[in-house]
Order: C-alpha cells, then structure tokens, then sequence
C-alpha cells in the first residue's frame, strides 16, 4: 500500500479542526449538555423534595384512618350491638341512635369520608350499619377482608348507598369469643387526597398497588390502570427515577412507593411526571444563540486562517521545488524564498548544502564501491580457505593407492570405502565458489552417507527423496553436506536405538526446500534456542574445523540474501529437523 501524501497546509488546517473548531464545538456542547444536567437535576431535586411533602402527608391520612380502625376494632359496646338479641325493631333503632363513635370520626376528621359497618348478623341496615347480603359478601373486597383474620387492607372500592368509589381501608371484625361480626369500611375523602397534590407543579398520579389510579387530578384517570404500569411492576426498588416516554413526549418518572401503617400487603405509589422537552425550551433557546456566535466565531477564524496558510504554502512550495532540482543534481540554486523567517532560513541553509554535497558525493561514492569489493574478497578467501582444509590435492592419490593395496590385498569392503572417500575428494577438488548442478551435490551427500552407513552399519539408515524436477537446478556448494554432518554427528551418534536420516527436495513455486530430518536424541528448547543464537550471530567463532552451521548460516544470507536461513524444528528425544530454502537458479 502506497504511503498516502498530505500537503503541509491541509495539515495546517487539520490540526486548526482539531485543536481548535472541535475543541469549541466540544466545549459548546459540554456546556448545552452541562446545563441540561443542572436544570433537570434541580427540578428532579425539587420534585424529590415536593414528593417527600406529599408522601408524609399520605402517611397521616393513612395513619389517621388507620387509628380510628384500631379504635373501632377494639371498642366493646360495637361488639355488644353486634351480639345482643333484640325483640323489637325500636330497641335496634335506638341502639344505633346511641351509638354515635362513626358520626363523631367523621365529623372530626376530615380525612374520613363515611364509615360503614358491614354485619354478618343479619340485622336492620341503616347510613352506618348494613347487613352483608350474599350479593356484599361475594364482592371481593369482602373476601379478602375475611381472609385476613383483622388485618387492614386497602382497596378501591364502590360505597353502599351513593355508589360512588373511594379508597378505603376494610378489616374484619370478631366478636369476643372468635365469632365473626363483620367487615369494617372506612372510606378516605377525595378532598384529602387532592391536598395532597394540590399545587404541584407536575403531573402527579397516586396509584394502589401499582396497579390502580386512585387519585389525580383529572377524575377520568381514576379506578383505571396507569399507562407506565410495566414500568411500575418491574422496580424493585422504592424510590427511583427513569427516563421514558408519556404520551408522545420525553419524560422523567419520579416513582416513589410508601408502605401505610400495618399494612402487610398494600403499597402506595406517588408518580410524578416530569416533562422533559418542556422544562429544556429554555436552555435549549440560549444554547441555539450560543451556537450562532461561536459559529460566526468559527467563520471568521477559518477565513484567516485560510489566509495565512495560502501563503504559507505557496512559500513551501517554492522551497520544495528548490529541493527537488538540488535531489535531481542541480545544485545550482537561482532562486530566492521572500521573508526573515524560518523558512527563508532554511533556503539559504539549502544553498549552503548543496554546495557541499557536490564536493564529497564523489568520496562516498567510491568509498562504498570499495568497501563492498573488499567485503566480496574476503568471503571468497574464507571459502576458499574452508574448502582447502577439506581437500588437499596430495589426499586423493594417497587414497587411490590405498584403494589398489586393499584389492591386491583382497579387501574390496576396505577398497569400496577409499572409492567413495576418493570421489568425494575428486569432488572437493573441482568445486570453485560457483553454483553446481544439484545432482553433483545429491551425489557427494549419498556418498558421504554411504560412508556413514559402513561406518554404523544397521545403527545408521538413510533415504534420499528427491524430485526429479529439482536435479536441473543450481546450488552453491557445501549447503546441505553440513547440515547432513551435524545431524549424524549430533543426533545419531549418541543415541543408543537404531535411526535414521532422510534427506528430502521439492521443488515449490519460487524457490527449493531442501530439508533434513532426523529421529536422534533431539534439542531441548533451551538449547535449541542457544544453537539459533550462535547461528545468527555474525561474530561467532565455531570451534573446531568442520563447516559448521553457522558458516552455513552466514553463506545462505550471503549468497541468497536475509531472506534465506535455516529454520530448526527439534524435539528433545524424538529427533531433529532443518530446513532451508533457497531460489530456483539454472544458470
């Protein structure tokens, strides 16, 4: 991928975007957003505060009913009334008559609304006592007022003669010997529930078991499920903000959830809807005229800006088209930068450069070429240098007269080894630096496997699998002799088991993978990554006057380039394996 090429003056005006236009725009809208969390956090706080009011206030309604249940419950001249037997219907009026604790809470408190007295016995009704019918006692309020044994409940419910709902507060009621008499109904006043909400600022719902509407101040809400009743259900907690929408609008719902007074299973919820979009028109008008002046702002800046680097870049230009004549080797510089600036000063330290360039390119020129000759001379010293400790010429004919003794001698095993060592050494003698066919250099390893293998015996295996395509191919010689070498020498011989050595080439798209693989006593990883440390390192001196792999090392990078080394793979006693590859080259 080709580097891609900015101008200076786009990145002039970049970093102008970034570090200024974004940074205003950034603070701008930090700011908008800044007072829109400080307004609504007021108005929450405001809310949170007005609904703290409104729920201590249910408190002491629902605790003022809540009393006068326990005060009637415990009272002994009601259960009297319910359990005497009367003859006449005139000493039941005037029972009732007499009877005056409903008539005096209800004009004391302003909270009650009426009490009513449900009976079981079946007794003359009157406003306050009413004889529970089968039609009243399979209501379920009714129900679960007897269930509860004299506990309180809250429910919603239609009152007897005006048929007009209330939330009241039902309890049975028991006789002193366990009998049922009845179930108490104490209906709370519409008017102390609406002084509850009156005048707040917000929509306000107050709501029976999150499931019922029981106060608001538009009565067509009330008895019916609330709209936000999910969102009711799935808090578990009791008091908690969210954000959601209501009737088409963003809103905040501030849900707060009272339990009343030995109420065991009722709960009271204040919702208060807090219309977003509405309370934010005001800062959302002051933060559309802050807009306008800091694009004005923006406009103006980016015109001066736009200015200044026109100018900047036609100068840079000029200085670049300056240094391309003194890359192209023109260093004669006619020109002139205006100004008293850097730029102008580093025209001129342009001219003064070139002026030296022209004076040493020609030394360093010719210093490299040299250096180069000499490094490429003493590599082929020490080439020839190693090849010579192999194969002196005197060796070969002392081989081949020992070769003629053993068969006079009548040993053709003795003779058969000095044949191979000999043509081996014939081999030797002839090899320059120069690539040679990869058939030539198949033949010297099988023939110094074969002495391995009259060496070892049945200790030693060894196979040659190569591609047929790959012996019209060229290698540099002494390239895998080595590698086959320190895989007898250091894999093979010390293992006590029988192994073996298998030397394979492929022939692949580029390139020649030569591989030697054997099943000797392996590397552990330790020393394996010791070995690839010595390999690679330029300045290592092996020991001893083998080829080594480190000269292997060292000659694939010369002869084929940093591309082409030897890779290890070894597994401490299951064996070795060394792979190189080099590139296709027929010449």
């Amino acid at each position: 991928m080709k580097n891609i090429k900015i101008k200076v003056s786009h990145k002039l005006l970049a970093i102008y975007i970034l570090v200024t236009a974004i940074p205003i725009l950034l603070v701008g809208a930090y700011l908008n957003y800044s007072t829109r969390e400080i307004v609504l956090k007021n108005v929450r706080n405001e809310v949170e505060t007005s609904v703290d009011k409104m729920e201590m206030s249910l408190h002491n309604i629902f605790d003022r009913v809540t009393n006068t249940s326990d005060l009637i419950y415990l009272n002994e001249e009601l259960k009297t009334i319910l359990s005497t037997d009367y003859n006449e219907i005139i000493d039941i009026y005037n029972t009732y008559n007499q009877y005056t604790i409903f008539k005096e809470m209800i004009k004391h408190y302003d909270e009650i609304e009426n009490i009513q007295f449900f009976m079981n016995k079946n007794m003359i009704t009157d406003s306050y006592f009413i004889h529970a019918d089968n039609v009243i006692r399979n209501n379920d309020w009714y129900k679960e007022a007897v269930s509860k044994r004299g506990k309180i409940s809250w429910v919603y419910m239609e009152e007897q003669w005006t048929k007009r709902n209330y939330l009241a507060l039902t309890r049975a009621v028991y006789g002193n010997t366990n009998e049922l008499l009845g179930v108490l109904a104490i209906y709370i006043a519409p008017d102390s529930l609406q002084s509850v909400i009156e005048g707040e600022s917000y929509n306000t719902f107050i709501t029976l078991d999150k499931k019922l509407i029981i106060h608001h101040e538009n009565r067509q809400y009330i008895g019916y499920e609330p709209s936000f009743q999910s969102i009711l259900e799935s808090s578990k907690e009791d008091s908690f903000l969210i954000d959601t929408v209501y009737n088409e609008e963003e809103v905040t719902l501030n849900i707060h959830e009272m339990v009343p007074d030995k109420s065991l299973d009722n709960t009271i919820q204040i919702t208060t809807i807090i219309p977003t979009e509405e309370i934010m028109q005001e800062p959302n008008k002051v933060f559309q005229q802050g807009l306008v002046i800091i694009s004005f702002v923006l406009i103006v800046s980016v015109l001066l800006i736009g200015i200044f680097i026109r100018s900047f870049s036609s100068r840079i230009q000029q200085l670049r088209q300056t240094m391309f004549q003194v890359a192209k080797g023109n260093f004669q510089i006619k020109t002139k930068v205006k100004g008293t600036d850097e730029i102008s000063q580093v025209f001129e330290d342009l001219e003064t450069t070139s002026k030296s360039v022209q004076k040493i390119i020609d030394e360093v020129y010719i210093h490299k070429i040299k250096e180069e000759t000499w490094k490429r001379k003493q590599k082929e010293i020490d080439f020839k240098m190693l090849a010579s400790q192999i194969n002196p010429h005197f060796l070969y004919n002392t081989l081949e007269m020992i070769r003629m003794k053993a068969l006079i001698n009548k040993d053709p095993e003795v003779a058969k080894i000095i044949k191979i060592l000999s043509k081996m050494m014939r081999s030797a003698l002839e090899r320059t630096d120069k690539p040679v066919s990869i058939k030539e250099e198949i033949q010297l390893i099988e023939h110094y496997l074969e002495i391995q293998k009259l060496r070892f015996g049945d200790q030693i295996e060894y196979r040659l699998n190569v591609e047929e395509s790959v012996c019209s191919y060229r290698i540099y010689p002494l390239l895998i002799q080595p590698i086959v070498e320190n895989a007898i020498i250091h894999g093979l011989e010390q293992k006590e088991e029988p192994g073996y050595i298998i030397v394979s080439m492929i022939e692949e798209d580029r390139q020649i993978v030569i591989e030697v693989k054997d099943n000797g006593i392996g590397m552990s990883k330790e020393t394996l990554q010791e070995v690839n440390q010595k390999i690679n390192d330029v300045d290592y001196q092996s020991n001893g006057n083998r080829i080594g792999l480190h000269n292997v090392q060292q000659r694939l990078r010369l002869l084929y380039g940093e591309e082409y080394y030897i890779h290890i793979e070894s597994i401490q006693g299951l064996g070795t394996t060394m792979t190189i590859n080099i590139p296709k080259n027929t010449m």
